[in-house]
């Protein structure tokens, strides 16, 4: 006497319905291949509109920018979970992604010194901190070292941006001590960099 086929474990993946159902699902994820790169330009699109916020209104706060500064860096969130279940991982969405991050960071520190938030020495270590990286893991790229974004760096990039909002936002001492606990941070992920690009330059022979 045969055994019975549990639920589940075969019957299912001979059900046609189930099989249609799938296939009709990677069919619609390769039509939208294109949406989070989509989304990427837009927000590099965006930007222009923030500088001109930034430039025009008196300081030392800005609703609207920070409002739209926080909308296009909820994109970046968004953007990422398309691309992942998607599957739309491009070669133009690792350089343009990380590139607009790093944009609107810049346009945003550089924001709260025109708005005399602060002071120049803050948002400028946070603004080095970014170009040094972007420029090492270009360089690194191209004599073969691969150097990826680690918890910390992103835990890092996370409270800077937070930060730069809450500060375009409200002017408050606790926002400002947040602010310099993102500085703090900032400086300790580079050092981890720093350390870990020597590690990995020695482990390829690269000098």
């Amino acid at each position: 006497m045969g055994q019975a086929t549990p639920p589940g474990d075969g019957q299912e993946s001979r059900d046609p319905t189930r099989g249609h159902a799938a296939a009709v699902g990677r069919t619609r994820a390769t039509r939208l291949w294109w949406l989070p790169n989509a989304i990427t330009c837009l927000r590099l699109a965006g930007l222009p509109f923030l500088v001109w916020f930034l430039s025009v209104d008196d300081g030392p706060t800005s609703t609207r920018a920070a409002i739209f500064f926080g909308a296009i860096g909820v994109t970046d969130w968004i953007d990422g979970i398309l691309a992942r279940r998607l599957g739309a991982e491009s070669r133009f969405g690792a350089i343009a992604d990380p590139l607009a991050d790093r944009m609107l960071m810049a346009v945003g520190l550089v924001g709260l010194v025109a708005l005399d938030r602060y002071s120049w020495p803050g948002p400028t270590i946070i603004l080095v901190r970014d170009v040094i990286a972007m420029i090492a893991f270009v360089v690194l790229a191209r004599r073969g070292v691969a150097l990826r974004v680690d918890v910390p760096g992103k835990i890092s990039s996370g409270m800077a941006m937070f930060a730069v909002g809450l500060a375009l936002l409200i002017d408050h001492r606790s926002i400002d001590v947040y602010f310099w606990i993102a500085v703090a941070a900032s400086i300790a992920t580079f050092v981890n960099y720093a350390l870990r690009t020597a590690h990995a330059m020695r482990s390829s022979g690269s000098t």
